[in-house]
């Protein structure tokens, strides 16, 4: 899990004539300790800058008035009171170390608090950054600690805070889960086991939680080396349930759950189903522009994915195995133009200075497969009516040269189609 980028820390339009003024203070400029002023949130234009010390004061005030009337201090830390929306990467990291500095002053006794303010520090740790262990081992202490006066206090125990001390173990198995396995640290992997079972527990006992009790049991099933493989149906099925499921908790303009989107288009595209996967990464990232803004990170991500689904790879012939990016067809579809080769790591950036630009016979290439293909040219009676329909190429035969072509619309079931009859489709047509 890793949340914490590098960002420009003001945001800051170019022009001087539109400098914003902090929304808070209404003071132009840096603040009395220099700091300039920042916004990394969802808000657009010049609204929602504001410098950190009065974020953090506004902050401090709402969760004591919170208190104060008997309500619980939601997300004053985490999330802009302007567009709603978490902040991210530095001024998250900041504002949750700032929450954990005013909880352990003045609240340190109310372990609700307390426990939710290390589990947003928590979050915005990088698992894959050496640099953040000591921090994540002493949020893990502290977080252990809350769990031993709990459960040593009968007195203590109530729903809110035991749903939050599943949440918490729930982390620090991620933690140990995801710093043990990039650094190849066994005692890191076998605590993350413990803490995922533990949570598992929890979440058994309070009800309600089958999706993620299901997540977790797959990781420690993957721990103890019994995770039973999925196929592809109902690996897919898994992340639907997930993404749905965390729909109706957090709502489907969240940033959590367009998280989840990206992971369940990325599922689908690793399938082969890649024209769901285009079709619903589209819708994904007009939601993700509209409420995040273009600058946000879940836009860049859902951006990125779906700028990775949308390349469409072919095996050129000629090279033996080369993969290379198919860019359009020229002369009515009997050449085709090329570019790579591509790296053979798909993680690898692209060389331009090795990329060549080609133009080739289209027989000379082979679609690979999840490319989405339009059927043309098939003349027996029985199959004509797929001449113009869409699909996945979802499997490929070398003993026959056959494609087996998995089909957009309901109604129709695979079929193998010849590579003659096949053409790549570049741009989707509208779903209708």
């Amino acid at each position: 899990m890793s949340l914490k980028r590098t960002s420009d820390a003001a945001g800051l339009p170019d022009r001087v004539d539109d400098a914003p003024c902090c929304w808070l203070c209404l003071e132009e400029g840096p603040d009395a300790s220099g700091k300039p002023l920042i916004r990394n949130c969802s808000c657009k234009g010049s609204s929602g800058f504001a410098h950190l010390s009065c974020i953090i004061n506004c902050a401090e005030n709402m969760s004591r008035d919170a208190h104060e009337r008997g309500e619980y201090p939601v997300d004053f830390f985490r999330t802009c009171p302007n567009c709603k929306q978490d902040y991210q990467d530095d001024i998250e990291s900041m504002l949750a170390d700032a929450q954990i500095d005013f909880v352990e002053r003045e609240y340190k006794n109310n372990h609700l608090l307390y426990m939710d303010a290390l589990i947003d520090k928590l979050y915005t740790l990088d698992f894959e950054d050496e640099q953040d262990r000591p921090e994540g081992d002493l949020i893990c202490a502290k977080m252990l600690s809350i769990v031993k006066d709990v459960e040593n206090d009968h007195s203590l125990q109530h729903y809110e805070l035991a749903h939050s001390i599943a949440m918490a173990q729930h982390f620090m198995g991620e933690f140990h889960n995801q710093f043990g396995t990039y650094f190849k640290r066994n005692e890191y992997l076998e605590k993350a086991n413990q803490h995922f079972k533990l949570a598992k527990d929890r979440y058994e006992v309070l009800g309600g939680e089958e999706i993620t009790i299901m997540v977790i049991d797959r990781k420690i099933r993957k721990l103890n080396g019994t995770e039973a493989e999925l196929d592809t149906a109902e690996e897919i099925l898994f992340w639907r349930k997930r993404y749905n499921d965390i729909i109706m908790r957090y709502g489907e303009n969240d940033i959590f759950t367009l998280d989840n989107g990206i992971e369940l288009a990325e599922t689908l595209h690793g399938a082969d189903h890649t024209i769901e996967a285009e079709r619903f990464l589209t819708t994904l990232v007009q939601k993700c522009r509209l409420v995040h803004g273009i600058e946000h990170n879940v836009t860049k991500d859902a951006l990125s994915v779906r700028e990775d689904i949308m390349l469409r790879k072919v095996f050129y012939l000629s090279t033996g195995s080369g993969v290379f990016q198919a860019l359009r067809y020229v002369n009515d579809g009997e050449r085709i133009i090329l570019q790579g080769p591509l790296p053979e790591c798909p993680d690898d950036e692209r060389n331009a200075d090795i990329e060549k630009t080609l133009t080739i016979d289209s027989k000379d290439v082979i679609p690979l497969k999840g490319t989405p293909v339009v059927v043309h040219s098939m003349r027996l009676r029985s199959v004509s009516h797929l001449n113009g329909k869409i699909g996945d190429i979802r499997a490929y035969s070398n003993d026959d040269g056959l494609f087996e072509v998995h089909f957009e619309e309901e109604g129709l079931g695979p079929t193998k189609v010849k590579l003659e009859n096949v053409r790549i489709l570049f741009g989707l047509p509208d779903a209708s």
